[in-house]
């Protein structure tokens, strides 16, 4: 872990990415009260257990902090399991956050961060565009890229990257309740970072180094659920 001095900066930083991960998956809240429920059956909690296991170190990433998700907002999404993480990257001391959840597909579907940022402290600075990380292998993963500024002064601009999954690769789907319809669960990744203000979408940044590093890792997300 990089030797760095805590300060304003990085706490202004670390709440504003906690933040970004607490809006993007309780965003989804209101619109799971509307969704069937049903308990997870084994499938789901397979998933649930796999995701337990993404490792503490993904490359040059090192866990440093996990925290659980609020219940209600579990409880809501249906989430069989989840992760809310930040992790720092030991070379350049840069940081994320990273959640996954897994459940139903309905719940799991809803909500974009574009919905929820644009009308609170972010403004959308372009339209999102796909990313597409090279896992190395046959597979090519996809994410939506969206960048935000921010009203406030002291604080930096935000990058969000985020994907669906059902077992096969990451999804930048344009109508995932539709996509995953048929699904008998979902996976949603999504990774917060602070970028600054001259930062440009063709600028690589720490969250594409981190799923590039992820996806290219000895993990498997899916190791489990695809055994049923």
């Amino acid at each position: 872990m990089p030797n760095t001095q805590p300060g304003q900066n990085m706490m202004l930083r670390w709440g504003a990415l906690a933040l970004a991960v607490l809006l993007l998956l309780s965003g989804g809240v209101i619109y799971g009260g509307y969704s069937h429920r049903w308990g997870p059956g084994p499938d789901l909690e397979a998933a649930a257990n796999q995701l337990a296991t993404m490792p503490e170190t993904v490359g040059d990433w090192i866990l440093v902090e996990e925290t659980p998700l609020p219940t209600y907002a579990t409880d809501m999404l249906q989430c069989a399991g989840h992760i809310n993480r930040k992790y720092v990257n030991k070379t350049d001391g840069s940081e994320i956050a990273v959640a996954i959840t897994v459940g139903p597909p309905g719940p799991i579907a809803v909500h974009t961060p574009e919905i929820c940022f644009s009308s609170r402290a972010y403004e959308i600075q372009a339209p999102r565009k796909v990313v597409t990380i090279d896992s190395g292998g046959v597979i090519q993963d996809r994410f939506w890229q969206v960048d935000f500024t921010t009203r406030n002064l002291m604080a930096s601009g935000l990058r969000v990257m985020y994907a669906w999954s059902d077992g096969e690769a990451w999804k930048a789907s344009e109508s995932p309740r539709f996509d995953f319809a048929a699904s008998s669960m979902l996976y949603k990744l999504q990774i917060a970072s602070s970028v600054s203000p001259t930062s440009t979408q063709v600028d690589e940044g720490p969250a594409t180094d981190f799923l590039r590093q992820l996806v290219r890792s000895n993990w498997d997300l899916y190791q489990q659920s695809s055994a049923h």
